[in-house]
């Protein structure tokens, strides 16, 4: 089950560097939204994960002093920086950092040729969409 699981979960970074390759059309962009709902991304942790699940992701500001939140698509892209201050890194579905993400941004690796941010007000939007797309209970 666990291979079927990880063979069918999209390949979050390819999507970004096909994304960040020129010019992104609206189609890469919800690619790119989907393929980290549906992935496993990796935070840097100032404290161990709690036992209930519990994390304190590291968290940065943008060029607007807007806050964001880094994540990463491998463990191994978190740069030394990030680790001096946040030396855990929690394993989290992308669709559970949108959900618990409501008062920052995100950059998916930071950094990188390929990063991809997620402003405050995008994120909301993406949850609102979620949420018109869920049948209604009755």
């Amino acid at each position: 089950m666990s291979q079927e699981a990880s063979a069918a979960q999209p390949d979050l970074k390819e999507k970004l560097v096909t994304a960040a390759d020129g010019e992104t059309t609206t189609e890469e962009l919800v690619e790119v939204v989907n393929a980290f709902l549906n992935s496993e991304v990796y935070l840097p942790s100032v404290e161990k994960p709690g036992e209930d699940g519990s994390i304190s992701p590291l968290m940065l500001q943008d060029t607007e002093e807007n806050a964001v939140m880094p994540v990463f698509t491998s463990p191994d892209g978190v740069p030394d920086e990030y680790t001096e201050n946040a030396p855990h890194v929690a394993v989290v579905s992308g669709v559970a950092v949108l959900q618990s993400v409501t008062n920052a941004g995100l950059v998916i690796d930071p950094g990188a040729e390929h990063q991809f941010p997620i402003s405050m007000e995008q994120m909301k939007l993406i949850r609102e969409q979620i949420a018109a797309q869920m049948p209604e209970e009755g």
